[in-house]
């Protein structure tokens, strides 16, 4: 698989779309089922699914039969505007339609729909945590508990390989935090509030059009809460800003996670910074296809122990459509890395939950003889 770099692309073109859907349906005709409700939510970790297929941000639920038009049901506001034409011809293989009366109408309408196919086969669900239970109940009630079917994997198998057009938009995203990582280096000074160095970097991102974005933050001495809002908290000389920048150009997320030093790092989080280079260059160092997931968090764990320090989290995630993408750098993923996955990676070492800690790392893409890193930095020195 040869990765190429894609010039001028803002966002996945249709083509690319309907070729998708039709490997969609390869799946569900393997497995008998009819008709799959497609659900998602407007927000970091749910979008994924109803993006994949639709080039739309804004969650709600699709109808995809296993021939013929899809229908899409999102908020009536969203349904009439003219904005969803600016994402390319959709219009062409999805009827866009208002769910109920804007608040409550799922179950009614996309719902309402399969009642009216008489399906006979298998009804398959992909998102089921942005379903809900009044959906999901009422789907029972329309086609009975024995021919529903969770289809998720269908979209995860296919969302974990990446299109050389969805490795572009990453590469953008990629982009716009190394220069917003720049930005702050810049800005940042002890006594800054995290209030302002948070409105700084929304701004940033917006203007580089990242429409939506995550921003992990604190700003509190050398401690390493998973915060995404401000709190208050002030930055301090020996002390660290540990984001992770996460923009979505195209609606494609890259992170760049990092403890940034505020000016020169105590003594207790340089012993810390310490442990995670060495976790860390050894994770790298295993990103190449055919290794197990599992394998690499195990090592790194290990050796962050050997260093002395811990890290009870995951050390990463898959990325792509939703900030999560299907599957976390962890202990129990017992899967090999193969060519076009993307993930980020970024093992911490801390001294406890909530105290202080240190991380950094980048989005990769596994090629065929290993990983590139999306971004220019290098945080493996100086610190």
């Amino acid at each position: 698989m040869t990765i190429a770099s894609v010039e001028g692309i803002t966002q996945i073109p249709v083509s690319e779309l309907t070729d998708r859907i039709a490997k969609i349906r390869e799946e569900m005709k393997a497995r008998d089922i009819e008709v799959l409700l497609v659900a998602g939510l407007q927000d970091i970790f749910n979008r994924g699914h109803v993006r994949y297929i639709s080039n739309l941000g804004g969650g709600g639920m699709i109808v995809l039969p296993a021939e013929g038009r899809l229908t899409h049901f999102i908020h009536p506001a969203i349904a009439h505007s003219p904005k969803i034409d600016k994402v390319g011809p959709i219009r062409e293989f999805i009827d866009v339609r208002p769910f109920g009366d804007g608040a409550y109408g799922f179950s009614n309408d996309s719902v309402g729909l399969i009642r009216s196919m008489n399906v006979s086969g298998k009804v398959g669900y992909v998102g089921g945590s942005a379903i809900g239970v009044s959906v999901y109940d009422a789907l029972r009630n329309a086609v009975g508990d024995a021919r529903i079917v969770d289809a998720s994997d269908i979209f995860w198998k296919l969302r974990a390989i990446k299109s050389e057009n969805e490795i572009a938009l990453m590469r953008r995203s990629a982009a716009i935090a190394d220069d917003c990582y720049d930005m702050l280096r810049d800005f940042i000074r002890p006594g800054m509030s995290d209030y302002t160095v948070y409105g700084e970097i929304k701004k940033f991102v917006f203007e580089h059009q990242s429409p939506y974005s995550l921003e992990v933050i604190d700003a509190e001495g050398g401690f390493m809460n998973f915060d995404r809002y401000p709190t208050g908290d002030v930055l301090e000389s020996g002390g660290t800003l540990f984001m992770e920048i996460t923009p979505a150009y195209g609606g494609y997320y890259a992170q760049l996670p990092v403890s940034m030093p505020v000016d020169e790092l105590s003594p207790s989080l340089k012993r810390l910074a310490a442990a995670w280079h060495a976790g860390f260059t050894l994770g790298e160092s295993m990103l190449r296809p055919g290794t197990l997931v599992s394998d690499v968090s195990k090592a790194m764990r290990a050796r962050i122990a050997e260093a002395g320090a811990s890290n009870p989290f995951s050390h990463g995630h898959a990325i792509g459509l939703d900030v999560s993408d299907g599957w976390v750098l962890g202990d129990q993923a017992e899967f090999e890395l193969r060519p076009g996955m993307t993930l980020a990676m970024h093992p911490a070492a801390i001294t406890e939950i909530a105290g202080e800690g240190f991380t950094a790392g980048y989005t990769y893409l596994i090629t065929e003889d290993g990983a590139e890193r999306l971004s220019r930095h290098d945080f493996s020195f100086g610190w």
